[in-house]
């Protein structure tokens, strides 16, 4: 689906340095909130002329600062704190920068919108300023269908993130989760801030392992619909379906290369479940060669290395293994995880900095994260109970993965500064594995003047 609407890039720089947002450094304390948030206001949204959708420009303006606020790097401050000095600046251009200095504003974003009757487009105008050194940083304008302003809204607050701290923000992402339904389970979608939810299959079978392609457009999933566990390729609007393979017995837990051309999985036609890639050429390679169970692959950013899980050290005790991806694990095999007699669910960071993986601590499973350089562990979760199935987000900055209170699953999001996770999905149903989609591929350039 293409969006059928249009960005312009009036200028953007980087004016001073942001010392306090530099990349977190979990390792030494995962529970230290590290980085301070920024104070930032977003005035109602100027009509640039009168008899324009007031209710449009509500919506889209609490879209905005709902994503700001979730990115946990931004406080958006409440309108009535500066509902006056708001009123009396109305559209015009330059702010009053010693005005929204005196009630502790940092950052500012001016809007002006302009609708085309009910059904017709709409475009935005943003304005980004730096209050503290008054400075005007940035200014973009969208313009498209009505159907396309959660998408706008989306857009402006990843870009204003990519802007001000060198990495883009993921409110344009979404994450995948399987949910139990009348048959077994099926594939759903969310955004990110817990809206826009969707069903993708309707296998009206049990559904396990969902992997969001490299280029957002599939998910592949293990699916029992035909009385065989067989891989299955998906669009992600549930409207094109594909069977890669259907070997007997077990096809199951697919990963994706980052590249896209190969799928590491776990099959079990050798008596035992082994480790494969499937090419785009329907080609398979064998990666692992062991009479104990060997699965769960996740693949290192530049596709050199697959850590997986396998219980080869005995006793039923699954731990975490790295091999190289082209020679198997006749190259010899590293085992990362000692500090628990349960690790499971590998998940290779996209800065390839840190595996995050599930690991038995007490009485419950917990998230870990296991940092390749040094061989450290640390602890990412705590509390009384269970933590498991972690995906990243493409930025790195955020996990999310299932947590069960007895037979009640759901996904929560959790990020590095020290807050507490948040719930996602709150369906009764149940929610289970979560995929972070990546970045949508389809980016429209901006003209800079």
């Amino acid at each position: 689906m293409r969006f059928a609407f249009t960005i312009i890039v009036w200028f953007g720089l980087f004016l001073f340095p942001l010392p306090a947002l530099a990349e977190l450094d979990v390792e030494l304390d995962l529970y230290k909130e590290t980085a301070t948030e920024i104070e930032i206001a977003i005035p109602p949204f100027y009509e640039t002329e009168p008899g324009q959708d007031a209710d449009l420009a509500r919506e889209a303006r609490e879209i905005l600062q709902t994503n700001l606020r979730l990115f946990e790097l931004f406080r958006p401050m409440e309108t009535e704190v500066f509902a006056d000095l708001a009123a009396t600046e109305g559209g015009q251009s330059r702010p009053l920068f010693l005005e929204w200095s005196r009630i502790g504003t940092q950052w500012l974003v001016k809007t002006q919108y302009r609708t085309e009757g009910l059904n017709g487009g709409v475009q935005f105008v943003f304005r980004l300023y730096d209050v503290v050194h008054n400075r005007y940083l940035m200014g973009k304008r969208y313009q498209g269908g009505r159907q396309y302003v959660r998408t706008i809204m989306q857009r402006f607050a990843d870009e204003l993130m990519d802007q001000l701290t060198g990495k883009r923000g993921v409110a344009e992402t979404q994450i995948g989760f399987l949910a139990t339904s009348d048959f077994g389970k099926e594939l759903y979608a969310v955004d990110f801030d817990g809206e826009n939810l969707k069903q993708i299959s309707d296998e009206q079978s049990v559904v396990l392992s969902p992997n969001w392609s490299p280029d957002r457009r599939t998910i592949v999933f293990t699916s029992y619909r035909d009385r065989n566990p067989n891989m299955v390729l998906m669009s992600t609007n549930g409207e094109k379906r594909r069977t890669l393979l259907d070997i007997p017995g077990l096809n199951s837990a697919p990963s994706w290369s980052p590249d896209g051309s190969r799928i590491a999985l776990s099959l079990s036609k050798d008596e035992n479940s082994e480790i494969y890639t499937l090419s785009r050429w329907n080609e398979l390679t064998r990666l692992t060669r062991h009479f104990n169970i060997d699965t769960s692959p996740t693949w290192s950013p530049d596709g050199k290395r697959i850590a997986f899980t396998s219980d080869r050290a005995g006793a039923g005790r699954p731990q975490i293994y790295i091999m190289d991806a082209e020679d198997g694990d006749q190259q010899g095999v590293r085992r990362i995880t000692f500090d628990s007699w349960y690790n499971d669910n590998p998940a290779w960071s996209p800065d390839g900095d840190k595996i995050a993986y599930t690991s038995r601590v007490g009485d419950y499973h917990q998230i870990r994260l296991f940092f390749p350089e040094t061989g450290k562990t640390a602890l990412f979760t705590q509390g009384p109970s269970n933590k498991e199935e972690p995906s990243w987000s493409p930025d790195g900055r955020f996990l999310a993965y299932r947590v069960a209170h007895g037979r009640y699953s759901s996904i929560h999001i959790k990020g590095f500064n020290g807050k507490p996770s948040r719930q996602l999905t709150h369906l009764p149903q149940g929610s289970y594995s979560p995929t972070w989609s990546p970045y949508p591929r389809r980016y429209l350039q901006g003209e800079t003047n």
